[in-house]
């Protein structure tokens, strides 16, 4: 009977143990397939800005935003949790403001947008990347 109940015990800590391990892991590989799609987005965001394509611009600074918010369940390898989230909240929130410019036509806020972006992006690859 306790060498059922001990095995019963190692086995729910091993399910616990590697469910933990499951759950933390940091997909490098989805984090650098994001980072690349993430360069491809802003090139194309600067050739719709530059083109007054304004519509398209928005789109991208959507996709962004998106691109952003399907991070939130990584949990960084270096850094904390916290400024890998702040991060990306104020990423989604720039990539917001860059939407509601481009609403307006107004390229003095896009650009200021495209700014924080930017900034956002190199303290993230600072903080984080490998």
């Amino acid at each position: 009977m306790r060498k059922k109940i001990f095995t019963f015990a190692v086995l729910m800590g091993s399910i616990l143990f590697f469910t933990q391990m499951a759950i933390a892991v940091y997909d490098g590989a989805q984090v650098k397939t994001s980072m690349e799609k993430a360069g491809r987005l802003f090139t194309d965001l600067k050739v719709k800005v530059a083109s007054k394509d304004y519509y398209a611009a928005a789109e991208r600074f959507m996709d962004i935003a998106k691109l952003f918010k399907d991070l939130d369940s990584v949990t960084p390898p270096e850094g904390s949790k916290e400024q890998w989230d702040s991060i990306h909240d104020a990423l989604i929130n720039s990539a917001f403001k860059g939407i509601g410019a481009c609403g307006a036509k107004d390229d003095i806020a896009i650009q200021q947008a495209i700014g924080e972006l930017i900034k956002l992006r190199d303290e993230g690859h600072k903080l984080f990347k490998r």
